[in-house]
C-alpha cells in the first residue's frame, strides 16, 4: 500500500515456553458450541470475554470488527470464536496486539483504527477499556500502528500528516502527547525490552529510539533495502509495512515491505545469507543485505514466492501487510493483498500459514465473501 493509503471441537492445550520469551502462554483448540449468531452478522460470546482458546486476532474491514480465532488446523473449518466492535464508528481496524498489562496487570489488547482514528487499550480476555484516545481520522492522520509500552504509555504510527508521517508517544494518563518524531510513511511501532528502544518502520527506513520514562531519545536509522521493482540507480523506497519480533531469536526482527519479507539483525555481528527468491528482494550486497538484512530463515523462498498476479507496475512483488511466527509451533502467519471483492485493494479474504518442513502455504478464511483482512497476529503477549 502506498504511504498515503491505509496502506477456525477440540481439547484446549496450554504450553509454556522459555525461549527468549517471558513465559508466554499460548492456547489452541476450538469448540463450536461456544458460538452464538447475533443479528445475522456478528458472533458474540455469552460473556464479553474472549475465549481462552483464541490464538489469532485479525482486523477485518468486511465485518468492521476485531476477530478472534483458534489456531488453524488443516481440514477443519476456521471460524471466529468472537467478533468485537470496540466503539461505534470503528472501521475494521489496522492493528491489534496482545501485551503484558504493565500498570493494569494481567494482559492487555492494543488496538488501532484508521477510519475512526481510535486507539484503545483493553484488558484481555475481558475486553474492558483501560485507556483510549482519538488521534485523527482517515488520511489526515492515516493511523497504521500501535504499541503498548511497559509503563502504560502508548506509541502510535501515523503514515501521513505534517512532514509526511510521524511516530507519537501518548501519556498513560490523559493521552497527552509526550513526544512527536517526524517519520515519513510510519506504518508500525514495536517496543524492544532487550534494548529499551522503540522500533519504527516507514517508507525508506527502520529506526530505533531509546525509550525511558515517557521520552524518546535520538533516532538511529537503518535504510531499508531499496525496492526490486525499479532499477538500482533510481533508489526507489522499499515502503515498510510491518516490524515484529522473531520469537526464538532475540537478535532478529521480521521486516515486511512492498518488496517482501526479510529479517533484520540488531547486532549484525556476522554475515548472513540472502536466499534467492522470486521477488528478488533484498538484493545481495546492497543496503545492508547479507549483513543487517537476512533471508537465511526457514521457508524464506516459499514465504517470498510472490503474489499470484503482477501489480500495475508489472513487478512481481509480495506486498505483505503483516508477518509473525508462533513461538510454540514455529508456524508463520502472513497477510498480503489478494483484494477481497468490494473492499480496499490492500485487504485479503484469507490468512496464509506456512509450516515445517516444506513451508507450503495454506490459506484459511471463514467466509471469503465477508472477509477483508489487513493484519492478523498470533496472540502472544511477549514483546520478544
Amino acid at each position: 500500500m502506498p504511504p498515503v493509503s491505509r496502506r477456525r471441537s477440540g481439547v484446549r492445550s496450554s504450553y509454556r515456553l522459555r525461549r527468549g520469551l517471558s513465559y508466554a502462554t499460548v492456547t489452541i483448540g476450538f469448540t463450536s458450541s461456544f458460538l452464538a449468531l447475533v443479528d445475522g452478522r456478528a458472533l458474540a460470546f455469552r460473556s464479553s470475554r474472549v475465549p481462552r482458546i483464541a490464538a489469532i486476532a485479525a482486523v477485518n474491514e468486511a465485518t468492521e470488527s476485531v476477530e478472534f480465532y483458534p489456531a488453524p488446523r488443516l481440514g477443519e473449518a476456521w471460524k471466529p470464536v468472537k467478533r468485537w466492535r470496540p466503539v461505534p464508528g470503528w472501521g475494521g481496524g489496522v492493528d491489534v496486539k496482545l501485551r503484558p498489562g504493565g500498570p493494569y496487570g494481567g494482559r492487555v489488547l492494543a488496538i488501532a483504527d484508521g477510519v475512526s482514528g481510535y486507539v484503545g487499550i483493553y484488558s484481555y480476555p475481558g475486553l474492558t477499556r483501560k485507556w483510549s484516545a482519538h488521534v485523527g481520522r482517515g488520511r489526515a492522520a492515516n493511523l497504521h500502528g500501535v504499541e503498548f509500552l511497559p509503563d502504560g504509555n502508548v506509541a502510535i504510527a501515523n503514515a501521513t500528516g505534517p512532514g509526511g508521517g510521524s511516530v507519537r508517544l501518548l501519556a498513560h494518563k490523559g493521552a497527552k502527547v509526550l513526544a512527536v518524531r517526524p517519520f515519513p510513511g510510519a506504518h508500525e511501532v514495536l517496543y524492544d525490552p532487550s534494548l529499551h528502544v522503540l522500533w519504527a518502520i516507514g517508507n525508506d527506513r527502520l529506526s530505533k529510539f531509546r525509550y525511558r520514562a515517557g521520552k524518546l531519545g535520538p533516532e538511529v536509522s537503518y535504510k531499508l533495502p531499496r525496492s526490486s521493482a525499479h532499477t538500482v540507480r533510481r533508489n526507489f523506497p522499499a515502503y515498510g509495512h510491518d516490524v515484529q519480533p522473531v520469537y526464538g531469536r532475540k537478535d532478529r526482527l521480521w521486516i515486511a515491505t512492498n518488496g517482501g519479507i526479510t529479517q533484520f539483525s540488531k547486532t549484525a555481528v556476522r554475515r548472513c545469507r540472502i536466499v534467492r527468491t522470486k521477488v528478488n528482494w533484498p538484493r545481495p550486497g546492497l543496503d545492508g543485505a547479507g549483513f543487517r538484512f537476512c533471508n537465511d530463515f526457514p521457508g524464506a523462498a516459499s514465504i517470498n514466492a510472490g503474489n499470484a498476479l503482477q501489480d500495475r507496475r508489472a513487478s512481481y512483488r509480495r506486498l505483505p501487510k503483516s508477518i509473525g511466527n508462533d513461538p510454540v509451533s514455529g508456524r508463520v502467519l502472513l497477510t498480503f493483498p489478494a483484494p477481497a471483492h468490494g473492499y480496499h485493494d490492500w485487504t485479503t479474504p484469507c490468512v496464509t500459514l506456512y509450516s515445517r518442513p516444506r513451508w507450503v502455504p495454506m490459506s484459511f478464511s471463514p467466509n471469503t465473501a465477508k472477509t477483508a483482512y489487513y493484519r492478523a497476529r498470533w496472540l502472544v503477549a511477549a514483546y520478544q
